[in-house]
């Protein structure tokens, strides 16, 4: 069994820069003067964030926001080599409305699914666009949501929804080379008032199956329905092989993401449960599962949530690393449930600060990050 401190080197963070840029309401967006503004004030901030943890060097980009032409790879590509920051994946952001050319307001009506021809060609020419772009700054990783649904029952069918999704995936599928993987983005319920387009974690999967042999699914813990388990749905989904990213926020109805563990540390330190559980039967490896911390701040310092969110992670991680495994499936075992939720109960309740502050200074990092912002 790994020590703490060894678990805690071996998790792998990634941030997005639309992590660092300030989230909105349905009143307002409320940005501070120092807030970063363009693609290199994100990345700068992130290579900040990353020499101060030693996490989140692996960074999320973003089409069009970061990147929109070929003349802008060059740009984000220097910034990325300043910061001593990897760009692993680039997501292709279909829903976002351009002021010119096909792509405009009639994104309302979908992207793959959509009624007009000229706005389906467009969206997977956009995909292959992102594609590209990804290339000119090293990327190997493309990522894509379909946000397509319906607000009621009379503007598009069922049946045309997913034969468009699958049609256009499958040709975008076609584009991935061998050395590329792409994940696939799932959202049970935005932004859709009646319907969406791709309805269940099964269907993602079956979509992911049917684009290409390397495409994977985002699991975000903020696209949960009520009632459905993190744990179980993340686990079925290492069971098939089909987990590509786990997405990690705290919030409530999908709307905003908190630092993760902010406002249920106890769902965070089960879910790294969970993922110790299936290291130890051999379905994933915690240095292999690619993990995000999603944050859209509205409130308070860019900075600072980016910090407690991987502080929170680290403490669930500690603290599930805690649990003896053994001891805990022997109680499962036999039944004893109460000796089994006692062996939870202590870890989970266990102070593992001083651990986390022992393994930053072990790697010459500042034991309190949040002096040093």
């Amino acid at each position: 069994m790994n020590t703490v401190k060894e678990q805690l080197t071996k998790l792998k963070l990634l941030v997005s820069t639309k992590s660092v840029s300030r989230a909105g309401s349905t009143l307002a967006t409320y940005n501070a003067d120092s807030d970063p503004k363009t693609v290199s004030d994100k990345l700068d901030l992130l290579g900040k964030i990353s020499s101060l943890t030693g996490k989140a060097s692996d960074v999320i980009l973003h089409c069009p926001a970061d990147m929109r032409t070929a003349e802008d790879a060059p740009v984000v590509a220097e910034s990325l080599k300043k910061n001593n920051l990897n760009p692993i994946t680039l997501m292709a952001d279909l829903h976002v409305p351009r002021k010119r050319g096909v792509l405009n307001h009639r994104l309302m009506y979908g992207t793959l699914t959509s009624p007009y021809p000229e706005i389906r060609v467009a969206s997977i020419n956009q995909v292959l666009t992102s594609m590209e772009l990804m290339r000119k700054v090293n990327c190997r990783q493309l990522a894509l949501r379909i946000p397509d649904g319906i607000d009621s029952p009379g503007e598009k069918n069922p049946v045309d929804m997913l034969f468009g999704i699958l049609k256009g995936l499958r040709q975008i599928g076609m584009k991935i080379r061998k050395s590329e993987n792409m994940l696939l983005g799932f959202k049970p319920y935005n932004p859709s008032f009646c319907a969406t387009a791709v309805p269940d974690w099964g269907t993602a999967s079956w979509l992911c199956r049917e684009t290409d042999q390397s495409c994977k699914i985002i699991l975000d813990t903020a696209s949960l329905l009520p009632g459905e388990s993190l744990e179980s749905v993340a686990v079925s989904m290492l069971h098939q092989k089909m987990l590509g990213r786990l997405v990690l926020s705290d919030n409530k109805l999908g709307m905003g993401a908190m630092p993760a563990g902010s406002l249920d540390s106890g769902a965070l330190f089960r879910l790294f449960l969970s993922l110790l559980m299936a290291e130890a039967a051999g379905l994933n490896t915690l240095e292999d599962t690619s993990i995000e911390l999603k944050i859209e701040s509205r409130v308070g310092s860019i900075e600072e949530n980016l910090l407690t969110a991987i502080e929170n992670t680290q403490y669930a991680l500690a603290r599930a690393s805690l649990v003896n495994l053994d001891e805990l499936k022997a109680a499962q075992g036999k039944p004893d449930i109460t000796a089994a939720n006692r062996i939870l109960r202590d870890a989970f309740v266990t102070d593992v600060r001083p651990v986390v502050a022992s393994w930053r200074k072990d790697n010459k990092l500042p034991e309190n990050p949040f002096s040093e912002i």
